[in-house]
């Protein structure tokens, strides 16, 4: 294995260690759940676009498929089936990232609509073939709706300017 391989893969393991470790945080810090879900939410999407900007594609999607597999561990999705769509949205962020970084901060705004837009699409049709009670479907579209799109955005936007640091 050549030099630069494991230094991709070095980085690649610390930044999903530092993602998972402030995605954990919501378990320790007495936090509200809306402060939780916006301040957790931008520190993991900077981790997904710190991982895109430094490393590379296949990191970031690597750290954004594992993600939610830990959330649903830690209790944060309840539902197994719930670990797909946010993979999915997840997954599309790092895509858009990737494909639109020259446009920078326009980039990541685009990225972040994409990523509300398949996470709320993907739960959407999740919710069209498993019953759910009415209120628990509303208050999932609506976390995956445009909370999404702040958190990515402010999450892209601290990674654009750590990155800068770095």
């Amino acid at each position: 294995m050549e030099h630069n391989q494991i230094q991709i893969i070095t980085r690649t393991a610390l930044l999903l260690a530092s993602t998972l470790i402030l995605q954990s945080l919501r378990l320790i810090l007495p936090l509200p759940p809306q402060t939780s879900m916006f301040l957790i939410g931008s520190l993991v999407n900077l981790c997904f676009v710190l991982a895109v900007l430094r490393i590379g594609w296949k990191s970031g999607l690597l750290i954004a498929l594992i993600t939610p597999l830990f959330a649903y561990l830690e209790g944060m999705l309840p539902f197994l089936p719930f670990i797909f769509p946010v993979a999915l949205g997840n997954g599309m962020y790092i895509a858009a990232c990737w494909l639109l970084k020259r446009w920078k901060i326009p980039g990541i705004c685009a990225a972040a609509f994409i990523k509300a837009a398949a996470m709320y699409t993907s739960f959407y049709l999740l919710f069209s073939f498993v019953a759910f009670p009415e209120m628990v479907r509303h208050m999932i579209l609506l976390v995956m709706s445009w909370p999404q799109i702040i958190t990515a955005v402010l999450g892209g936007i601290s990674a654009y300017i750590i990155s800068k640091r770095i």
